[in-house]
């Protein structure tokens, strides 16, 4: 727009003059700093979701970290869980820390019998019986008292030993059959390579070396291979031995036929408290 008289015009309105290229060069700018700014936001968003997806990254192998290298036969199943797994390893370390401080010997006195270290006292005799002898409850009591004199076990263990259960397993088909086995093993100890996944049922490709020892496995007189595993639980049915333990004695099973190249012909939990066989 043109105005003929600029003066005149000034005093009836307020009058600004821009020049085209001054408006050219302003609105520039100003889209200069916009898109300026939005360069800025764009790198610091950017920086932004770097930091944020480093901190919240996670290996993708994390289960794997996890499973142990080896373990044995008695944690397979708390490796089922393997989220838990090291906490209870943690937990297991320390109360082993703990109870190997040494102890005076008057809390050795007065210190109790588990449960477990009366299902590992029962064990240890059971070890100790010879196949070949007819027991009564006179020579359980020596052999007991024997375990004592060698320094095997403390007076207190052998007073927790239920003798009567001893000598009951004497009279038990299982060891009759022993009396008559072309070959007996105890207490054999083994190492076994198993996939993880069988254990933790996770797609994992890792392995993990089981060990573990077998109570007893022998060849019968009709030259089976037959593979025992005795258990001191205070169970009211067979089903719950079962249930439990089926899938430790499959691994005793697989890791027996890999050690020995014969077929396990039988596989059986005895029961010190149910006081029988119970085959799986």
């Amino acid at each position: 727009m043109y105005l003929k008289n600029e003066e005149k015009a000034k005093k009836i309105i307020n009058l600004e003059v821009l020049k085209k290229q001054d408006l050219q060069t302003s609105e520039g700018t100003k889209e200069k700093e916009e898109e300026i700014h939005f360069v800025k936001k764009s790198q610091e968003y950017e920086i932004d979701e770097k930091i944020k997806s480093q901190l919240e990254w996670e290996y993708p192998y994390k289960i794997s970290c996890n499973i142990p290298t080896m373990t044995t036969v008695s944690k397979i199943k708390e490796l089922e869980n393997i989220e838990n797994y090291e906490k209870r390893e943690i937990q297991s370390e320390t109360r082993k820390f703990k109870q190997e401080k040494k102890m005076p010997e008057f809390a050795k006195e007065q210190e109790t019998v588990t449960k477990a270290r009366i299902g590992t006292l029962v064990h240890l005799s059971l070890q100790k019986l010879n196949e070949k002898e007819d027991y009564d409850i006179a020579k359980i009591e020596n052999l007991i008292k024997s375990l004592l004199q060698k320094g095997l076990i403390t007076e207190k263990e052998s007073e927790a030993i239920n003798k009567n259960d001893i000598l009951l397993y004497t009279k038990s088909n299982l060891f009759n059959s022993l009396k008559q086995a072309k070959k007996i093993c105890k207490e054999t100890p083994f190492y076994f390579d198993i996939s993880a996944k069988e254990i933790i049922k996770e797609e994992v490709d890792e392995k993990v070396l089981v060990q573990g020892i077998i109570d007893l496995y022998y060849i019968d007189k009709d030259d089976r291979l037959v593979l025992v595993d005795y258990k001191t639980d205070f169970v009211k049915r067979e089903e719950e031995l079962v249930t439990k333990y089926s899938k430790q004695l499959e691994i005793y099973k697989r890791a027996l036929q890999e050690a020995t190249g014969k077929k396990v012909d039988r596989v059986c939990i005895y029961s010190i408290n149910l006081q029988k066989m119970i085959d799986m």
